[in-house]
């Protein structure tokens, strides 16, 4: 006999103890600007491997 789910309760608690970040700003854009960099070498690794097949 199939089981069906009408409806589905899902409860999250949400803690704040993430560490502050820096305050300085260029320490921040720094953060950001090798963030960025390491995605964009991400998306070209893909991007050549889907080249190659």
């Amino acid at each position: 006999m199939p089981l069906e789910v009408r409806e589905l309760v899902i409860k999250v608690t949400i803690e704040q103890d993430t560490p502050t970040p820096p305050s300085d700003e260029k320490a921040l854009l720094a953060i950001k600007r090798a963030i960025i960099r390491e995605c964009v070498e991400e998306v070209l690794v893909k991007l050549d491997k889907l080249a190659q097949r």
